[in-house]
C-alpha cells in the first residue's frame, strides 16, 4: 500500500507542527515518567500490604506451631486423595504447601520426608523428578510408574525411566508399575532383571492391556541381585519370582482386561519360594487348572494367617485346598463365591479337612452365593470363631442357622455353637429399600422379616450368654441401614454397638487408613479419566489418534 504524498506546508504552518510535536514528546516523557512511578508506588503498596498480611499471619496459631510440628502436618496432608474435577491436573500437595508463605516453604524445603513421592507421568515430568531428587536427599522413594496413554510420550517416559528413575533403585522404598499394554510392561520390567533393591518393601505390577493383551505373560525373574526387604507383592495374572526375598503378603489381582488367567503352575511357583514367611495371601485373579498334576502336594503355608478368596480364582476349575495347605489360619474370606465353588469349600472345612480350620477366628461371606446343604458342621469345624461376616440378602441361611443353633442351646442349656463370636458384621451390597417385598409392612411399623432375624441373633446371643460386642455394618448403604437397624433396636428394648464403615468412592479418600496399594489405583484411575476428558474436549476422535483404550475406574475393594 502507497503512502500518501506529504503535504508542502508554508513555512510558518511548519513551525507550529514542529513546535506542537515538541510539546507532544514532552508529554509522552512526562507520562512515562508518571507511568514509572506509579508502578513503583503500586509495588510499593503491595510490599506494604504483604507486611501487613505477614504481621497478621503471625499472630495466628498455626504460625507458632514449631516447624517440626508443621512438618508432620504436611506429612498427614500428603495422605488425603482428592478427586481431579478440572481439565487440568492440580499440584501435588506438597508443591501447594511450598506456594502458601515463606515460612511454609522454608518448612516444606527443609523437609526431605516431603519430597519422595514421584509419580511419572501423572503429576510429575522430567524436571520435577531432578527436583525432587534434589530435594529428597537421600530418603527412600516412593515411585509410581504409568500409565503412558500415548505412544508419542511412550519413548521420552522410558528414557526417563531408564536414565533417571532406576539409577536411584537403591533408594526405592515402595514401587508401583501401572502399564497400559504388555510391550511397555515387558520394557520396565526388564530394567529390574539384573538390579538389586535393597530397599524395596512394596511391589505392585499391573497391566490394563485391554487390546494386544490376549494370551499368557511369559515368565519373569526380578532382582535377581536381591532384595531382601521386599514383602509386600500385589501382582496381577503375571509369573513373576522374586529370589531370595522374604515375602509376608502377595496378591493376586485379576487384570481389568480379558487376559489370560495365571496357570495353576505358575501360581505355585511363585508361592512356593516364600512358604515359610508368607502370611497373607489374596487370590482375586483368574487361575486356571481342574486338578492337581499326578503325585503334586498342595504346598504348606504355616504362617499363614489371612486368606482371601475371589469367585475370580475358582471359575476355571481351581481347587484352594487341593493345591495349598493353611494350617495356621486365622481368618478366611470369600467373595463373590458361586454356589457350586462354595459347596465344596465347605465340605473340606467340615469333613475332609476340618483340623485345619479350628483355630479360625474371622470367617467372611462377602456378595456371591451360599450353598443350600449349609450344616452345623461348619460352626462345629470353626469352633473358635469370633467374628462373622455376611451379605444382607445373600446369607440368609447362614444367619438363620447361627439363630436355630442358638434356640437350641438356650432351650436345652447347653454351650452355643461358635460360643466365641463376638462381632458380626453385615455388608449391605444394595441399597436396604431396594427391591424389598416387605416395604409395606415396615411402612405400617411393623419390622421387616430380615431385620426382625437380625434382631433375633442379638437377643439370643444375650440369652446363651454370648452377646455380641459389635455389630459392624459395612458397605455404601451402611448409613440408612444403621438407621433402620438402630430403630429396630430401640422398638426391642435391645442394645448393641454399632461401628459403620463406609468406602470411599466418589469423596475424598484417606489411604494411610486404607492399603497402601489403595494410592496407586486412587492415581491412576483419576489420570486415565483426566486425559479421557482432556481428550474429548479436544474431539480427538476427529483429530489424531485417540488413546489406548477406556478409563479404568477405581473403587474400594476388600
Amino acid at each position: 500500500m502507497q503512502q500518501p504524498a506529504p503535504l508542502h506546508l508554508d513555512p510558518t504552518a511548519q513551525e507550529e507542527v514542529n513546535a506542537l510535536a515538541a510539546k507532544i514528546a514532552v508529554l509522552q516523557e512526562r507520562k512515562q515518567e508518571l507511568t514509572n512511578e506509579a508502578f513503583q508506588v503500586q509495588y510499593s503498596i503491595l510490599a506494604l500490604q504483604s507486611r501487613i498480611a505477614q504481621i497478621n499471619n503471625e499472630t495466628l496459631p498455626i504460625s507458632r506451631l514449631p516447624s517440626d510440628v508443621l512438618a508432620i502436618i504436611f506429612e498427614e496432608s500428603r495422605c488425603l486423595l482428592n478427586q481431579w474435577p478440572g481439565p487440568r491436573r492440580p499440584l501435588p500437595t506438597e508443591v501447594q504447601l511450598s506456594h502458601v508463605c515463606s515460612r511454609w516453604r522454608q518448612v516444606a524445603l527443609s523437609t526431605p520426608s516431603l519430597w519422595t513421592t514421584i509419580r511419572v507421568p501423572i503429576l510429575h515430568k522430567e524436571i520435577a523428578v531432578k527436583t525432587y531428587f534434589q530435594r529428597c536427599k537421600q530418603c527412600p522413594l516412593d515411585i509410581h510408574i504409568g500409565p503412558v496413554l500415548s505412544a508419542e510420550k511412550e519413548k521420552r517416559i522410558m528414557d526417563l525411566i531408564s536414565t533417571l528413575l532406576i539409577p536411584r533403585i537403591l533408594q526405592f522404598r515402595e514401587l508401583i508399575l501401572d502399564t497400559e499394554d504388555r510391550q511397555e510392561l515387558f520394557s520396565v520390567l526388564g530394567l529390574l532383571v539384573d538390579i538389586a533393591a535393597p530397599h524395596l518393601r512394596r511391589l505392585k505390577i499391573s497391566s490394563h492391556d485391554i487390546v494386544r493383551g490376549q494370551g499368557a505373560y511369559p515368565r519373569f525373574e526380578l532382582f535377581r541381585h536381591g532384595a531382601p526387604l521386599l514383602a509386600d507383592a500385589r501382582l496381577s495374572a503375571i509369573p513373576i519370582t522374586f529370589p531370595n526375598s522374604p515375602i509376608t503378603t502377595l496378591h493376586f489381582d485379576p487384570l481389568p482386561g480379558p487376559g489370560a488367567p495365571l496357570s495353576r503352575s505358575d501360581l505355585l511357583s511363585m508361592i512356593t519360594p516364600f512358604a515359610s514367611t508368607l502370611t497373607t495371601l489374596h487370590l482375586k485373579g483368574f487361575v486356571s487348572g481342574f486338578h492337581e498334576e499326578p503325585g503334586s502336594v498342595p504346598v504348606v503355608l504355616p504362617a499363614l494367617r489371612e486368606l482371601l478368596v475371589h469367585g475370580n480364582a475358582l471359575i476355571h476349575g481351581f481347587n484352594v485346598f487341593r493345591n495349598i495347605s493353611t494350617p495356621g489360619i486365622r481368618s478366611f474370606t470369600l467373595f463373590a463365591v458361586k454356589r457350586h465353588a462354595l459347596s465344596s469349600i465347605h465340605k473340606f472345612m467340615t469333613r475332609i479337612c476340618p483340623e485345619q480350620f479350628q483355630g479360625l477366628h474371622a470367617l467372611h461371606y462377602i456378595e456371591g452365593d451360599m450353598d443350600d446343604d449349609l450344616e452345623i458342621y461348619l460352626p462345629h469345624a470353626t469352633s473358635e470363631l469370633t467374628h462373622l461376616s455376611v451379605t444382607i440378602g445373600h446369607h440368609s441361611q447362614l444367619l438363620r442357622l447361627l439363630l436355630n443353633s442358638d434356640k437350641q442351646a438356650s432351650l436345652h442349656g447347653t454351650a452355643p455353637l461358635w460360643p466365641n463370636l463376638r462381632t458380626l458384621s453385615l455388608h449391605l451390597a444394595r441399597p436396604w429399600m431396594q427391591d424389598r417385598d416387605d416395604a409395606d409392612a415396615d411402612e405400617g411399623g411393623e419390622i421387616p422379616p430380615m431385620m426382625a432375624m437380625l434382631l433375633d441373633v442379638v437377643q439370643q446371643r444375650k440369652s446363651v450368654g454370648r452377646p455380641l460386642d459389635m455389630v459392624q455394618l459395612e458397605g455404601s448403604n451402611a448409613l440408612a441401614f444403621q438407621e433402620h437397624f438402630g430403630s429396630a433396636l430401640a422398638k426391642s428394648h435391645l442394645h448393641v454397638d454399632m461401628r459403620v464403615i463406609v468406602p470411599q468412592h466418589s469423596t475424598d479418600a484417606r489411604p494411610c487408613d486404607l492399603d497402601w496399594a489403595y494410592t496407586g489405583n486412587f492415581y491412576g484411575s483419576q489420570y486415565r479419566s483426566h486425559v479421557y476428558r482432556k481428550l474429548q474436549a479436544q474431539d480427538w476422535g476427529l483429530g489424531g489418534p485417540g488413546p489406548r483404550g477406556p478409563p479404568t475406574i477405581i473403587h474400594a475393594t476388600p
